[in-house]
This record gives structure tokens, sequence and C-alpha cells, in this order.
């Protein structure tokens, strides 16, 4: 197996960790063509992806390793990264069927198919994301990565583009700037602050409703008013304020 380069872990135990490159290099092992999975980072992606938009993945990962390592020691009398190659690639046969039958908190099945999607995602994706490792995966599909234009000749080109060989991401391209803005009269401290005796109207809420409402009071000049919204970003139930004239 090959061992991955040294990356602080967010999610995975480093026994999930070694269980997991496992799996990956024998789904993508390293060969003539070039690295494997894990020199390539999937095994990084994943770590941060299910640290953030795949969060609610965790447990799927963690009762899934454990259940191929148990899998694995009940065959072979080893955990999977310490099984042969074609010890490990007959349970994984195995869990492609559904017939693992040390799986009952998680469908066998569908387990292998998640992982296998996201080791493409690992492979193919823009290194950004922390796969993709020195554009490994993007080299071997011969992949130019992310250009934001074609030229008139290569749009009508037969063949695939490969922009002379060289493969950019999106480190490479100088995006503009988001530019910055404020919102007259906003004050996310506004709901902690002592009320206000100035005011005509207080409208809670700057949801469907709010959004009808405000225009018409922002119409009449002679009203003024406090809008107070829940900040849904955080995990204390605070409320920002807007108040107009």
């Amino acid at each position: 197996m090959t061992v991955p380069p040294f990356t602080p872990l967010v999610v995975f135990t480093p026994a999930e960790a070694r269980t997991l490159s496992a799996i990956l290099e024998r789904f993508f092992p390293a060969d003539e063509s070039g690295p494997g999975a894990t020199e390539i980072g999937v095994l990084d992606y994943l770590d941060r992806a299910l640290g953030g938009p795949y969060a609610e993945l965790r447990d799927t990962y963690r009762v899934g390793l454990f259940a191929i390592d148990r899998a694995s020691s009940g065959r072979f009398h080893t955990d999977f990264a310490q099984a042969s190659a074609d010890q490990q690639d007959a349970l994984l046969a195995e869990l492609e069927a559904g017939a693992v039958k040390e799986f009952s908190a998680v469908d066998p099945k569908q387990f292998f198919e998640l992982v296998r999607g996201h080791l493409q995602e690992g492979l193919f994706s823009d290194p950004w994301y922390g796969g993709n490792r020195n554009k490994g995966g993007w080299r071997l599909l011969r992949h130019p990565g992310v250009w934001l234009e074609n030229s008139a000749e290569e749009n009508l080109c037969p063949e695939p583009v490969d922009k002379g060989g060289v493969i950019q991401s999106l480190a490479d391209i100088e995006l503009p700037k988001p530019k910055s803005f404020s919102i007259p009269n906003y004050d996310p401290q506004r709901g902690s602050a002592e009320p206000r005796t100035d005011v005509d109207i207080v409208l809670v809420g700057a949801g469907s409703m709010g959004s009808i409402v405000a225009p018409i009071l922002l119409a009449d000049q002679s009203t003024t008013f406090d809008i107070l919204s829940a900040n849904q970003n955080s995990s204390a139930h605070h409320w920002l304020g807007l108040s107009a004239p």
C-alpha cells in the first residue's frame, strides 16, 4: 500500500485514515501511468469535505470503515490495511455486491458507491478543494483544467482542446476580487441594545412578509422603524438590526 504524505487530519482518526487509504488505493492504485489515489490527495480531499459540506456523512464513514475492518478480521485475521491485495479486492467485490454481512447500520453497496463517488471527486476536482494534488488527476486524463475562455479556433476544433499542454487550476487564475459593500443603518449588535423609544414600528422578521412590508414603510418618510431578524449563521439566537428612517 502507498503511504500517503503526512497531513494533519480534521475528521478521520489515524486508524480510519489508514483503512480508507487502503480502500482508495485498491480503487485507484499507482502504476506506470502515474500516482495512486492517496498520493493524489483523495484522503485529504475527503477529510476536508467531511469537516465541511459533507459533515452529515461523518457517521456513515465511521460505521462503514469499522465494518470493513471487522469483516477483514473475520475473514483474514487482520485489518483491511494489512490484508493482501487479493484479499482486499475480494472483500471490496463483496461490498460492491452488497454481500458483506458485517454491515448492519449502513448498506454495504451504498457505502461502496459513496466512497467510489467521492474518490472521483478527489481525483478530478480542482486542487483548491484538497485533492488532485499537483493536478495529477487532470494529467492522467490530459485535461487542461480551468480555462475561462477558448479561442475561435479552439471552439471549432474537432479534437479535445489541450491548451498546448498547459494545465491551470483556480489558483492559477486571477479572479476579480469581491467588492465590499455596506448596508445603510445596519448594526449587527442592535438586537442586544436598549429598546429605542423614538420608533413608530418594530418589524420582527425580514423574511417574505418583511420584504413586502419594509418597502412600504421606507416610502413613508414620516415613519421610523426597526427591523429585527434572526441570524441563521449563528449557533446562538442572535438578532440583527436595521433601522430607518
